[in-house]
């Protein structure tokens, strides 16, 4: 399987998780079996002002993620290609985000906006090609709204202008994250393609991303928010819940550059809604120690 000249060793993706997919989260997900790993959405104006060495920190990007695909956001062509730029040397993939729903980048014209704006999202899509020699994707919705359900559309013309994969969330932007994603769609996108499409949306299991797969064609599927809770979600076989957590407290101590207690603790509560304690796991948000809240962890009973 590849994207451009990019291998990806399976099928499954991890989803760009903004606020979540710090380096520790990111490599956990890897150890478990992700194929190919998204950064957190990046914005693009920022990103494009910062010096190498100031990329280089900001992205954190371990050998052992590989391949890692770089998200970015904007709707200015110049700027985004200046970010393109600025990321290359430690992306494998460079991604344009034409799904974000965040109210403040719709009204700068970014996202999912740009589903309205098809020939500026042409022109974006071609001057990011241009400006790299890596693969450039693109993470789009089906549509802006019901009445506006243009994913076939769109695909073709990004494929046009240059994008080398596809990721495609089965909702409108309307719908957010509510009812039924429309795999039907997706797997019309993928049959009008020829390049590689991501189908993404309501997979809460590795069965049913292989169910995605199968009903939609695609190439890959992506997982996001059940990788919050469970970044083993890329593997068939259970797992030792409290192992799993404690394996991200060591990777986040050896690589995060933030040391930030109150990140730890928010992916130790995430990670533990599967866990059946009598411990009211909220308590872990108080402590003030990432070697505190390693003995917490250690010290959880798990109901049988």
């Amino acid at each position: 399987m590849k994207i451009g000249t990019v291998e990806i060793p399976n099928r499954f993706v991890l989803a760009p998780l903004a606020g979540i997919s710090c380096s520790a989260f990111r490599m956990l997900c890897k150890e478990n079996g992700a194929g190919l790993i998204y950064t957190q959405m990046i914005d693009a104006d920022i990103i494009s002002k910062k010096t190498v060495k100031e990329v280089k920190q900001f992205l954190n990007i371990q050998e052992m993620e590989r391949p890692v695909t770089v998200q970015l956001i904007g709707s200015e062509k110049n700027v985004l290609a200046k970010a393109v730029q600025a990321v290359e040397e430690f992306a494998d993939i460079i991604d344009l985000n034409v799904g974000c729903i965040e109210e403040d980048y719709l009204q700068k014209g970014c996202g999912a906006a740009l589903l309205k704006d098809l020939p500026k999202l042409e022109s974006i899509v071609r001057a990011m090609a241009e400006a790299t020699a890596k693969p450039v994707t693109t993470k789009i919705r089906i549509g802006w709204n019901n009445q506006h359900i243009n994913g076939v559309t769109v695909g073709q013309l990004v494929e046009n202008a240059g994008a080398q994969a596809l990721c495609v969330h089965g909702r409108t932007a309307d719908q957010r994250y509510s009812g039924k994603v429309n795999w039907t769609i997706m797997k019309q996108i993928k049959e009008k393609l020829h390049i590689s499409v991501i189908a993404n949306g309501d997979v809460s299991s590795y069965t049913d991303g292989l169910a995605l797969l199968q009903k939609t064609g695609c190439s890959f599927v992506m997982i996001g928010r059940e990788a919050q809770h469970c970044p083993w979600v890329f593997r068939e076989k259970t797992v030792d819940i409290k192992q799993q957590i404690l394996r991200f407290i060591e990777l986040y101590e050896q690589y995060e550059n933030r040391r930030s207690p109150v990140e730890v603790a928010d992916h130790v509560f995430w990670m533990l809604r599967d866990f059946k304690t009598s411990e009211d796991t909220k308590k872990v948000h108080l402590i003030q120690t990432i070697p505190r809240i390693k003995r917490y962890v250690n010290r959880l009973v798990q109901k049988q």
